[in-house]
């Protein structure tokens, strides 16, 4: 159980990397919208937070409002700050 709660940490804390690139990125391109550079980076960062909030979503259920929802179930599961171990 152990090994399972490090890798949701470990993905939780990829999305949090990546979510800051991406916030960084945007505030640096209002400053200098022609960079090439940061569009890149801004593109790229977007990509990997995309790919990992699907792979936290697909294992461990949804952690974003998407617009279309048709339950409100993503509080039946535990808040990030309790131990899954409590259970």
């Amino acid at each position: 159980m152990m090994n399972l709660a490090l890798s949701r940490e470990r993905l939780m804390r990829q999305i949090q990397i990546y979510s800051f690139a991406v916030y960084d990125a945007l505030l640096y391109l209002d400053a200098y919208p022609d960079s090439k550079s940061a569009l890149n980076f801004y593109n790229q960062s977007k990509r990997a937070e995309e790919r990992a909030i699907a792979e936290y979503e697909a294992r461990y259920g949804k952690i974003r409002l998407s617009g279309e929802e048709k339950s409100w179930q993503w509080t039946d599961g535990p808040w990030p700050w309790q131990n899954e171990e409590a259970k």
